[in-house]
């Protein structure tokens, strides 16, 4: 038993070919499903903008919400579940490149590194945002009256933007990529 997890494995097959020198070659190919979106290349391309808009729009969320200088920033179990927020909004945008590559009909890896991607980083963006939040109102139950209230409230309102953001990625993915077929290639 390996220890690591390959999510690929039996996907891939190769053949011994000889080359135009007469060497001994393996040439590998894919055998694994095909995910065929519902739409053709020039449908697909129209689903670019508004990715990369959502990609944006949970950075620029992200990036305000960090703009406010309040009193929790100080406190690194409240600011570590912010900073972490930025990994899923950065593998959202790679995920945004890996698509825009692709075909209409994908491998599973095209496909996990592409949709897959940006669909789960939507959704672990809305939990991180919602530990963000929690964290800094257990702060602000911790130290009562110790802070400046107001920054501390538009700070926690701006948590709303982000989830937002990430909610209506979500609900777009359900509408244009929630009719992709799945093709057995085996």
């Amino acid at each position: 038993m390996s220890i690591l997890h390959n999510p690929y494995k039996g996907d891939f097959d190769h053949a011994p070919e000889v080359d135009k020198k007469g060497r001994f070659r393996d040439r590998f190919f894919y055998v694994g499903d095909i995910y065929v979106l519902p739409y053709d290349e020039t449908e697909k391309k129209k689903t670019y903008f508004p990715c990369i808009l959502y990609g944006i729009g949970m950075f620029a969320a992200t990036v305000l919400q960090g703009m406010v200088n309040q009193a929790s920033s100080r406190t690194l179990w409240v600011v570590l579940p912010y900073i972490i927020q930025f990994l899923p909004v950065l593998f959202f945008l790679l995920g945004i490149v890996e698509y825009i590559g692709a075909t209409p009909r994908m491998t599973k890896p095209q496909y996990d590194k592409g949709i897959g991607r940006m669909h789960f980083c939507a959704a672990a963006l809305i939990v991180l945002t919602v530990i963000s939040a929690v964290s800094d109102i257990v702060y602000l139950i911790i130290r009562r009256g110790q802070y400046d209230m107001t920054k501390e409230v538009i700070y926690l309102l701006l948590h709303i933007p982000v989830i937002l953001v990430a909610f209506f990625f979500g609900r777009y993915y359900n509408k244009k990529f929630s009719g992709i077929a799945v093709e057995s290639n085996k």
